[in-house]
Protein backbone atom coordinates (compact mmCIF):
# COMPACT_ATOMS: atom_id res chain seq x y z
CA UNK A 1 0.00 0.00 0.00
CA UNK A 2 2.80 2.56 0.78
CA UNK A 3 4.95 1.34 -2.14
CA UNK A 4 1.59 2.52 -4.31
CA UNK A 5 1.07 5.27 -2.56
CA UNK A 6 4.92 6.43 -3.31
CA UNK A 7 4.33 5.70 -6.79
CA UNK A 8 1.25 7.80 -7.47
CA UNK A 9 2.54 10.60 -5.85
CA UNK A 10 6.32 10.44 -8.18
CA UNK A 11 3.29 10.47 -11.00
CA UNK A 12 1.86 13.26 -10.05
CA UNK A 13 5.22 14.91 -9.50
CA UNK A 14 6.59 14.11 -12.67
CA UNK A 15 3.00 15.17 -14.48
CA UNK A 16 3.30 18.45 -12.58
CA UNK A 17 7.07 19.36 -13.80
CA UNK A 18 5.97 18.30 -17.45
CA UNK A 19 2.00 20.61 -17.07
CA UNK A 20 1.86 22.60 -14.74
CA UNK A 21 4.08 24.99 -13.60
CA UNK A 22 6.48 25.69 -16.83
CA UNK A 23 8.20 29.43 -16.40
CA UNK A 24 6.21 31.96 -17.99
CA UNK A 25 7.46 33.22 -21.38
CA UNK A 26 9.61 36.16 -21.43
CA UNK A 27 7.43 39.32 -22.16
CA UNK A 28 8.13 41.16 -24.65
CA UNK A 29 9.03 45.09 -24.66
CA UNK A 30 6.71 47.22 -25.37
CA UNK A 31 7.70 50.83 -27.98
CA UNK A 32 5.49 53.49 -28.73
CA UNK A 33 6.47 54.92 -32.73
CA UNK A 34 4.79 58.76 -32.29
CA UNK A 35 5.26 61.27 -34.90
CA UNK A 36 3.98 62.97 -38.28
CA UNK A 37 3.50 60.97 -41.43
CA UNK A 38 7.23 60.37 -41.92
CA UNK A 39 6.49 58.23 -38.56
CA UNK A 40 3.12 56.65 -40.21
CA UNK A 41 5.02 55.22 -43.46
CA UNK A 42 7.70 53.68 -41.84
CA UNK A 43 6.30 52.32 -38.58
CA UNK A 44 4.50 48.79 -40.21
CA UNK A 45 8.29 47.97 -41.38
CA UNK A 46 9.58 48.70 -37.74
CA UNK A 47 7.04 46.59 -36.57
CA UNK A 48 8.32 43.52 -38.95
CA UNK A 49 11.58 43.95 -38.41
CA UNK A 50 11.08 43.82 -34.79
CA UNK A 51 8.87 40.80 -34.80
CA UNK A 52 9.62 38.64 -31.73
CA UNK A 53 11.80 41.22 -30.41
CA UNK A 54 8.90 43.74 -29.26
CA UNK A 55 5.71 44.95 -29.31
CA UNK A 56 5.62 48.07 -31.93
CA UNK A 57 2.71 50.45 -31.29
CA UNK A 58 2.17 53.48 -33.50
CA UNK A 59 -1.81 55.18 -34.13
CA UNK A 60 -2.66 55.57 -37.52
CA UNK A 61 -3.25 59.59 -36.95
CA UNK A 62 -0.69 61.81 -37.82
CA UNK A 63 0.94 63.22 -34.67
CA UNK A 64 1.20 66.42 -36.73
CA UNK A 65 3.61 69.32 -35.02
CA UNK A 66 5.16 69.28 -31.45
CA UNK A 67 1.94 71.19 -29.74
CA UNK A 68 -0.12 68.57 -31.21
CA UNK A 69 2.15 65.58 -30.03
CA UNK A 70 2.09 67.35 -26.66
CA UNK A 71 -1.52 67.19 -26.49
CA UNK A 72 -1.89 63.79 -27.63
CA UNK A 73 1.16 61.98 -25.82
CA UNK A 74 -0.33 60.81 -22.88
CA UNK A 75 -3.46 58.87 -25.06
CA UNK A 76 -1.49 57.76 -27.78
CA UNK A 77 1.81 57.05 -26.07
CA UNK A 78 1.64 57.00 -22.14
CA UNK A 79 -1.45 55.03 -22.20
CA UNK A 80 0.35 52.00 -23.72
CA UNK A 81 2.74 51.96 -20.94
CA UNK A 82 5.66 51.85 -22.87
CA UNK A 83 9.65 50.75 -22.33
CA UNK A 84 10.46 52.53 -25.20
CA UNK A 85 9.14 55.72 -26.90
CA UNK A 86 10.93 56.93 -30.69
CA UNK A 87 9.08 60.52 -31.53
CA UNK A 88 10.24 62.62 -34.40
CA UNK A 89 8.24 66.67 -35.11
CA UNK A 90 9.52 69.41 -36.97
CA UNK A 91 8.09 69.28 -40.35
CA UNK A 92 4.58 71.02 -39.47
CA UNK A 93 6.49 73.04 -36.86
CA UNK A 94 8.12 74.41 -39.84
CA UNK A 95 5.40 75.37 -41.97
CA UNK A 96 5.98 78.82 -43.03
CA UNK A 97 3.42 82.03 -43.38
CA UNK A 98 4.04 82.83 -47.04
CA UNK A 99 2.78 86.28 -45.74
CA UNK A 100 4.26 86.84 -42.26
CA UNK A 101 7.04 84.78 -42.51
CA UNK A 102 6.36 83.12 -39.41
CA UNK A 103 6.62 79.42 -38.47
CA UNK A 104 3.48 77.72 -37.29
CA UNK A 105 5.66 76.94 -34.07
CA UNK A 106 7.92 79.37 -33.04
CA UNK A 107 11.51 78.15 -32.07
CA UNK A 108 11.30 79.07 -28.82
CA UNK A 109 7.77 77.01 -28.30
CA UNK A 110 9.52 74.18 -30.10
CA UNK A 111 12.22 73.75 -27.58
CA UNK A 112 9.77 74.53 -24.79
CA UNK A 113 7.61 71.20 -26.46
CA UNK A 114 9.92 68.75 -26.31
CA UNK A 115 11.18 69.50 -23.00
CA UNK A 116 7.58 68.72 -21.85
CA UNK A 117 7.15 65.91 -23.93
CA UNK A 118 10.41 64.13 -22.72
CA UNK A 119 9.58 64.97 -19.07
CA UNK A 120 5.93 63.90 -19.50
CA UNK A 121 6.80 60.41 -20.73
CA UNK A 122 10.06 59.90 -18.45
CA UNK A 123 7.63 61.22 -15.48
CA UNK A 124 4.57 58.75 -16.44
CA UNK A 125 6.22 55.71 -17.29
CA UNK A 126 10.07 55.78 -17.03
CA UNK A 127 10.50 54.80 -20.40
CA UNK A 128 13.54 55.61 -22.99
CA UNK A 129 13.12 58.21 -24.91
CA UNK A 130 14.22 58.51 -28.28
CA UNK A 131 13.92 61.40 -30.53
CA UNK A 132 14.62 61.44 -34.49
CA UNK A 133 15.83 64.36 -36.36
CA UNK A 134 13.78 65.68 -38.91
CA UNK A 135 14.26 64.23 -42.70
CA UNK A 136 14.96 66.65 -45.47
CA UNK A 137 12.74 68.36 -47.80
CA UNK A 138 13.39 69.10 -51.33
CA UNK A 139 12.21 72.76 -51.52
CA UNK A 140 12.05 72.69 -55.52
CA UNK A 141 9.36 69.92 -55.40
CA UNK A 142 7.94 71.33 -52.17
CA UNK A 143 6.95 74.43 -53.12
CA UNK A 144 5.39 73.64 -56.25
CA UNK A 145 3.50 70.80 -54.70
CA UNK A 146 2.66 73.86 -52.27
CA UNK A 147 1.83 76.68 -54.69
CA UNK A 148 -2.07 76.91 -53.90
CA UNK A 149 -1.25 77.23 -49.79
CA UNK A 150 -0.78 79.68 -47.76
CA UNK A 151 2.61 78.28 -46.12
CA UNK A 152 6.03 76.52 -47.56
CA UNK A 153 7.58 74.59 -45.76
CA UNK A 154 11.48 74.25 -46.38
CA UNK A 155 14.48 72.62 -46.09
CA UNK A 156 16.44 75.28 -44.29
CA UNK A 157 13.23 74.91 -41.34
CA UNK A 158 14.08 71.53 -40.75
CA UNK A 159 17.68 72.11 -40.34
CA UNK A 160 17.39 75.00 -37.90
CA UNK A 161 15.01 73.38 -35.97
CA UNK A 162 16.98 69.93 -35.63
CA UNK A 163 19.64 72.18 -34.53
CA UNK A 164 17.20 73.02 -31.78
CA UNK A 165 16.23 69.49 -30.88
CA UNK A 166 19.86 68.25 -30.82
CA UNK A 167 21.03 71.08 -28.55
CA UNK A 168 17.61 69.89 -26.14
CA UNK A 169 18.17 66.46 -26.59
CA UNK A 170 22.24 66.34 -25.52
CA UNK A 171 21.09 68.25 -22.58
CA UNK A 172 18.21 65.76 -21.32
CA UNK A 173 20.56 63.01 -22.48
CA UNK A 174 17.90 61.63 -24.90
CA UNK A 175 18.89 59.42 -27.45
CA UNK A 176 19.27 60.93 -30.87
CA UNK A 177 18.32 58.94 -34.55
CA UNK A 178 20.03 60.92 -37.22
CA UNK A 179 17.26 60.45 -39.95
CA UNK A 180 18.59 63.28 -41.96
CA UNK A 181 21.68 61.85 -42.34
CA UNK A 182 20.05 58.78 -42.89
CA UNK A 183 19.05 60.09 -46.65
CA UNK A 184 22.14 61.19 -47.46
CA UNK A 185 23.14 63.81 -50.04
CA UNK A 186 21.31 66.04 -52.14
CA UNK A 187 21.54 63.26 -55.39
CA UNK A 188 20.23 60.42 -52.75
CA UNK A 189 17.37 62.59 -51.23
CA UNK A 190 16.30 63.43 -54.31
CA UNK A 191 15.90 59.50 -55.35
CA UNK A 192 14.36 58.54 -51.91
CA UNK A 193 11.61 61.65 -51.94
CA UNK A 194 8.46 61.50 -54.01
CA UNK A 195 7.20 64.39 -55.91
CA UNK A 196 6.07 66.51 -52.82
CA UNK A 197 9.09 67.08 -51.89
CA UNK A 198 8.59 65.54 -47.96
CA UNK A 199 7.51 62.22 -48.21
CA UNK A 200 9.32 59.11 -48.80
CA UNK A 201 9.44 56.35 -51.82
CA UNK A 202 9.40 52.47 -50.65
CA UNK A 203 12.69 52.61 -50.77
CA UNK A 204 12.99 55.73 -48.75
CA UNK A 205 10.83 54.04 -45.83
CA UNK A 206 12.70 50.93 -46.32
CA UNK A 207 15.87 52.98 -45.28
CA UNK A 208 14.10 55.18 -42.56
CA UNK A 209 12.69 51.86 -40.68
CA UNK A 210 15.75 49.90 -40.61
CA UNK A 211 17.23 52.58 -38.65
CA UNK A 212 15.04 53.21 -36.45
CA UNK A 213 14.29 49.37 -35.70
CA UNK A 214 18.36 49.23 -35.05
CA UNK A 215 18.74 52.30 -32.48
CA UNK A 216 14.60 50.94 -30.90
CA UNK A 217 16.31 47.50 -30.90
CA UNK A 218 19.74 48.26 -29.02
CA UNK A 219 17.69 51.05 -26.38
CA UNK A 220 15.53 47.66 -25.62
CA UNK A 221 14.85 46.61 -22.12
CA UNK A 222 17.17 43.71 -21.25
CA UNK A 223 14.89 40.18 -20.18
CA UNK A 224 14.45 39.39 -16.92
Amino acid sequence: MRRASLLLLALVFSCTLKLGFAAEPTKLPRVVLHGDSIRMAYAPLVTKQLEGKAVVISFRNNGSDSTNQLKTINQWAIAEKPDVVHFNCGIHDTKKDKKTGAYQTSPEQYEKNLRLIVETIRKQTGATVIFALTTPIVDERAIKQRADKSYDVLDAGTVEYNKIAERVMKELNVPINDLRSICGDAKEQAKLIVPDGVHFTPEGNAKLAKAVAEVVEKNLPKAK
